[in-house]
């Protein structure tokens, strides 16, 4: 066990308000091992981690307050990737389990009472475009199911994602498996037709209310750190609605003191794409057609020749589509940059999470 004081600083002077205990890694069994094929393990890990949490908490194991192990220590106990295990805890935050302080780690939360409302997942939107789609072409049993490339394309998220919503349908007795294809079943189903909206849609909806309310073109947002902290959600998950709005034309934002400005409260003009926003639409292009899970892919410099650039946009471009998950960094000797999950061409990346109905506008 190590305890830390909590060190906080008021006018110049240090003072130490509180004990923290940092739990560790054994207080934290049983630990999940082994992955299904095309299984999403940040699925996997998030219910278990947020089920221990919760029993934790209720038998006294641990209390609120109490700091997680660090997210990479978890990771490499698991055998997962650290870009797997921060999707876990933004899946944590969100839903209002833990909260992340900058230098100290992620605190336990106490959630006791309160409900979190599931928004659509990526998983169950797929699901229910593929139902749409075998109804709508009026397929029968037998029939086999196209390409998931082909899907992945058509519901607009990645190849994996539409593994996971095939094999949801496959449980529901939907489709079955024969000689490496999926074959409808002929078993009765009802598309739900979901109108989804994703955590990211949700923030945006609400920061454009906000920019209606009181800002005016020109006019600077509070920092994305600030919106995070108001609209309890995580900074992942504003940076990416900021980029829906950005791509309605709402907002532009420009790097360091120019923040985030208002550009249009109706949308439309979209800003002019920075140089290494072009060079990621490049990229994401370029694996998309040429790679696979796994891959390496060329060294920095290497993309920096071939695509007329410098080295610090190629590093600005790789940083964006690591954050998606799409790729991910490994140091030494044969290490370098590492395609994780295929990007979807010409698509922001949405994190579709849970959020506290508290904070969620009644209205929408």
């Amino acid at each position: 066990m190590f305890l830390y004081f909590r060190v906080i600083i008021v006018n110049n002077v240090t003072i130490r308000d509180k004990i923290l205990r940092r739990i560790q890694l054994s207080e934290m069994t049983p630990h999940v091992h082994s992955f299904a094929p095309n299984e999403s393990k940040a699925d996997k890990l998030s219910k278990w981690l947020l089920s221990w949490i919760v029993m934790s908490l209720k038998k006294g194991k641990i209390s609120p307050g109490d700091l997680l192990p660090p997210k990479s220590e978890i990771a490499c106990h698991i055998g997962v990737s650290l870009g797997t295990m921060q999707n876990v805890f933004r899946f944590l935050e969100d839903a209002g389990y833990i909260e992340s302080k900058q230098k100290l780690g992620s605190f336990v939360k106490d959630r006791a009472g309160k409900h979190a409302e599931k928004l659509t997942s990526k998983k169950d939107l797929a699901s229910d475009v593929i139902k749409k789609y075998l109804k709508d072409t009026k397929a029968s049993a037998g029939d086999t199911l196209i390409s998931i490339r082909e899907l992945a394309k058509m519901v607009g998220v990645s190849t994996a994602t539409v593994r996971a919503a095939i094999l949801s349908l496959v449980v529901q007795g939907v489709l079955e498996k024969k000689n490496n294809e999926y074959v409808l079943t002929g078993r009765s189903f009802r598309s739900q037709n979901v109108i989804s909206k994703t955590l990211a849609e949700k923030i945006a909806y609400n920061i454009k209310q906000y920019i209606i309310k009181n800002l005016k073109p020109n006019d600077k947002l509070p920092s994305n750190k600030i919106l995070s902290k108001k609209l309890k959600v995580s900074l992942k998950t504003v940076n990416d609605a900021i980029k829906l709005l950005s791509k309605e034309g709402i907002v532009y934002t420009r790097r360091g003191q120019y923040g985030t400005t208002v550009q249009s409260i109706t949308g439309g003009n979209r800003h002019e794409q920075y140089n290494y926003e072009k060079i990621e639409k490049k990229i994401r292009s370029y694996i998309v057609s040429n790679c696979k899970s796994g891959d390496k892919i060329p060294p920095i410099k290497e993309l920096a020749i071939e695509y007329k650039t410098s080295e610090k946009t190629i590093k600005k471009a790789l940083d964006n589509l690591a954050e998606e998950g799409c790729l991910a960094f490994v140091r030494g000797r044969y290490g370098g940059t590492f395609v994780t999950e295929l990007p979807v061409s010409d698509k922001d990346s949405y994190t579709w999470l849970a959020l506290n109905s508290d904070y969620i506008d009644k209205n929408n």
